[in-house]
């Protein structure tokens, strides 16, 4: 479908919907935003989108509804509560959910669109804002086939890859869930080591070589650097927002019959660091935790 005639719908603008309506503009996307706090929308409004007083308001032409919300509760909400857009859709059009949600919501997501003739797909994105600025995140996709294909050239618009998972939406999300619990375990990995060899007198920069050897991938590398740095103001993942997800882990293993081991231990230095004030850092800032314990300063 050319671009240019393709109507979306973004709902949600935090870091990552704001950057991903930039990519969505830049590639001539028909673009209307909608965001709880209206001043979120300026920005893109003063790139060409169209702004909206309600998600219904939002979705009502759209062809496409992307989401950007924080979490399970927010997506239903949206959706379905009270002012949701679901029945506003027109008949065939799709929605793409790109929120790390639990598996369980994205099969309710679907079935819920099957009934009212619109679409579901999962459409997870992993990366930083930063990384969507540039069109490099992977997005990782399920849902019916032709769908997923009509939906590539959004896709592309902020990814560098696509990872198709399947034909069931909640895959995604199972998908999602695995790279963050990976991610987030091996936060508390890196602090232990560093903190452990700062402790045992160990030049920290040798370390830090040895983990960027490690830990080549460019996602772990940025976690090696700022846990190195203690660069935690810079924040690419809100604290708050990654003991969300942890909880999140938590439940989507249980649901499964899964003990999430490492998700458990790491829990606790979520709860302190937030009791620290720490919620609006970066999420690799439990490594402060891990130090204080430690003794260090």
């Amino acid at each position: 479908m050319d671009s240019s005639v393709m109507k979306i719908a973004l709902l949600g603008l935090g870091k990552m919907g704001s950057a991903l309506g930039k990519r969505v503009l830049q590639a001539n996307f028909d673009l209307t935003v909608y965001n709880r706090t209206a001043s979120k929308m300026q920005p893109l409004t003063a790139l060409g989108a169209k702004s909206s007083n309600s998600p219904k308001e939002a979705v009502t032409h759209a062809d496409v509804v992307i989401t950007c919300l924080s979490d399970d509760n927010a997506v239903l909400q949206t959706v379905q509560g009270e002012g949701g857009f679901l029945q506003s859709m027109k008949k065939g059009a799709i929605h793409i959910g790109t929120s790390t949600i639990l598996p369980d919501t994205s099969k309710t997501l679907s079935k819920l669109h099957q009934e009212n003739g619109s679409v579901y797909i999962a459409g997870n994105v992993v990366g930083i804002p930063k990384v969507a600025e540039k069109g490099e995140l992977t997005s990782i996709v399920a849902g019916p086939v032709a769908v997923i294909e009509k939906c590539t050239p959004i896709f592309k618009c902020y990814s560098s890859k696509i990872i198709n998972a399947g034909s069931k939406s909640h895959l995604a999300n199972v998908i999602k869930i695995c790279n963050n619990y990976l991610l987030a375990t091996s936060i508390e990995v890196i602090g232990q080591v560093y903190t452990f060899a700062e402790k045992s007198e160990v030049d920290v920069r040798i370390i830090y070589n040895l983990l960027q050897s490690i830990y080549a991938h460019p996602g772990y590398k940025l976690y090696v650097d700022k846990i190195n740095d203690r660069n935690f103001d810079e924040v690419n993942f809100a604290l708050k927002v990654g003991f969300k997800d942890l909880r999140l882990f938590q439940q989507a293993f249980t649901d499964v019959g899964v003990v999430p081991d490492f998700g458990n231990v790491i829990t606790n230095k979520f709860i302190i660091a937030v009791a620290h004030g720490m919620a609006e850092k970066d999420w690799s800032a439990i490594t402060e935790i891990t130090r204080h314990q430690a003794g260090l300063e």
